[in-house]
């Protein structure tokens, strides 16, 4: 699975996506904000004379690649953002319209495999998931059966930004995820 910290970085250092739609008063009035880097690859459509429309082109694809190369922007397709917010379920992440379009539903529960897991000094349970999730229990729920590599865990979002996680078929228990 990709590293979700280099991930995040390339996010932060700079990003392009082709399109998304930004909050809007009325569903139907749907506002769609082009980057301009991406404006100017357009903007070569418009150009008549085929020549100067290839170097147009070439020029602006060539600014999206070397960006690309450099890390600068980083351009996805709905899938691999889809992938990116389930990876990142459980963080708080900020309202910037990457993570959520209009036609995008809230992920409210995952089902993960634990790789590995601990009861921790204070009886509450740490685990790791496949995908590199790091999750600690914050309640004193009593888990009667230690959790093992392999075992299927199903995480939902809980009450005012809690989580709820269970083990197979035990008892739920609030949980925090930490890394």
């Amino acid at each position: 699975m990709v590293n979700l910290r280099i991930g995040l970085a390339a996010l932060a250092s700079g990003m392009i996506a082709v399109s998304f739609a930004a909050q809007a008063q009325d569903a139907s009035e749907v506002e769609v904000q082009t980057p301009a880097i991406v404006a100017d690859l357009f903007a070569c459509r418009d150009i008549s004379e085929d020549a100067a429309r290839l170097a147009c082109f070439d020029r602006e694809v060539g600014t999206i690649q070397e960006k690309q190369e450099r890390q600068e922007i980083v351009i996805a397709d709905k899938e691999e953002v889809r992938e990116t917010r389930r990876g990142l379920f459980g963080f708080s992440l900020p309202k910037i319209g990457l993570f959520k379009g209009d036609d995008e539903e809230d992920i409210d529960e995952v089902a993960v495999t634990i790789a590995s897991a601990r009861k921790m000094s204070n009886g509450r349970v740490s685990f790791t998931t496949e995908d590199g999730a790091r999750w600690v229990q914050v309640d004193k729920t009593l888990v009667l059966r230690d959790p093992k590599p392999g075992d299927q865990v199903t995480i939902k979002k809980g009450a005012i930004g809690s989580y709820m996680a269970k083990i197979g078929k035990a008892r739920a228990f609030r949980a925090r995820r930490v890394d």
